[in-house]
């Protein structure tokens, strides 16, 4: 039976958790018994590039998070590592330090890095300032959020900040998508609150093109049923995995893993009762999300032009819906770099330079006949600009004698095809 969060931390307690064991790790010795030498501070650049960090004043030994920050606060931990909160130069931002170490051979080693790279510029995503490897550490720079949307929501919502939470996501989320990616891992853990009131999708490690979404999975409560079908995730199913985040906020429901529970809630087999003090229409936009057709389910276009969502929009929002265009191009396929797909060749465009006008003759101007071999086209003399009289008959006049106006003439048809 489906039941709220507060409704299962009734049933069941807190309880202590161990402490984890740290694992003691021997350090690596080579061939020549000598310890190994490590590299130093290195940015991580696009597609993987390391350049050496160069900075003034730094003093062999001493950590770039210690020479950069001031005021280190360390403010969370999880699964992927540490997350710290340091001052520079009067801004204030968040550092994330990888558990463990990179393994050199590891293709995708820096792929979340990679994707930050290539993310869109907007206020709905978080940003991203820049990445270092030190001591086979991944230290990443992002700005600062207050806190992520499952502490933010864990005692309800009111519906118009869940309306709210609706139109900032929708509008992150389509610009990821418009831009040819897609997220993988929206849930609430991976949503923050900025200081600016702004929800911000985050947490792009298994960000990918579309193109190159085989294989990804994130948290299976919130994945899609095609995608637990096939293993290939889609736009619609970001939709699925936001909509999913939305009826969560908005009905305070506990998600479990159990398989029959979690069919229940992805079939939308849900009571009224969860529903009590929300609107139809928040009720029914969820639903909508949820298709069980992936092609019936609506884009973010779509959504975003919801009356109750396009009414709240920003203007550069709007002007985005209507232009539709990219940010930015978007970066090659991990797999094309990893030699499993062949890139295609890039056609070179054929520009055509544009021909001049003299503004006082309204004459085109014509290049000077080149000499060559007929067989080579670019070397066969331009014909004569001639110009035809209205019905298609020589003008018995030279063009320089005529009285007629310009503005009535006519360019012959074998002019025009030049």
């Amino acid at each position: 039976m489906l039941e709220t969060k507060a409704e299962r931390r009734e049933k069941t307690p807190e309880t202590a958790k161990c402490p984890s064991l740290k694992k003691s790790t021997k350090q690596r010795v080579s061939i020549r018994g000598t310890k190994e030498v490590k590299l130093g501070p290195q940015l991580i650049g696009k597609n993987g590039v390391l350049t050496p960090f160069e900075l003034d004043g730094y003093v062999a030994g001493m950590s770039i998070l210690d020479r950069l920050f001031t005021e280190l606060e360390k403010i969370g931990t999880g699964d992927f590592g540490d997350v710290w909160r340091g001052e520079n130069n009067g801004d204030v931002f968040a550092i994330k330090k990888s558990k463990q170490e990179v393994k050199t051979g590891d293709p995708d080693k820096f792929k979340e890095v990679e994707m930050l790279h290539h993310s869109p510029r907007h206020p709905n995503l978080l940003r991203f300032h820049k990445a270092w490897l030190e001591k086979d550490f991944i230290y990443i720079q992002m700005e600062l959020c207050r806190t992520n949307l499952l502490e933010y929501s864990k005692n309800g919502l009111e519906e118009k900040t869940i309306w709210k939470i609706v139109r900032h996501l929708l509008s992150g989320l389509h610009a990821l998508h418009r831009n040819k990616y897609l997220h993988n891992d929206i849930k609430p853990e991976n949503i923050l609150v900025g200081s600016d009131e702004f929800f911000k999708l985050a947490d792009f490690g298994l960000m990918r093109r579309v193109d190159c979404s085989k294989g990804i999975e994130g948290d299976s409560r919130y994945l899609a049923l095609e995608v637990l079908l096939n293993n290939t995730t889609s736009m619609e199913s970001d939709i699925y995995a936001l909509a999913i985040t939305f009826l969560e906020i908005t009905t305070n429901l506990h998600l479990d893993t159990d398989a029959e529970y979690k069919v229940k809630y992805k079939t939308f087999q849900i009571p009224d009762r969860f529903f009590d003090g929300r609107s139809d229409e928040l009720r029914s936009l969820i639903q909508k999300m949820m298709n069980l057709d992936a092609s019936k389910r609506p884009s973010c276009v779509e959504l975003l032009n919801e009356p109750r969502i396009f009414k709240n929009l920003t203007e550069r929002e709007k002007r985005s819906l209507k232009r539709g265009e990219s940010e930015e191009p978007a970066s090659e396929c991990s797999e094309i770099r990893n030699g499993s797909v062949s890139p295609e060749v890039p056609k070179s465009p054929i520009t055509k330079k544009p021909r001049t006008v003299s503004p006082k003759s309204k004459t085109p101007k014509i290049s000077p006949r080149i000499s060559g071999s007929p067989s080579t086209p670019i070397q066969q003399p331009l014909p004569v600009l001639r110009f035809s009289s209205p019905d298609n008959s020589p003008p018995s006049t030279p063009l320089s004698n005529r009285r007629r106006p310009m503005a009535s003439t006519r360019l012959s048809p074998r002019v025009l095809e030049l």
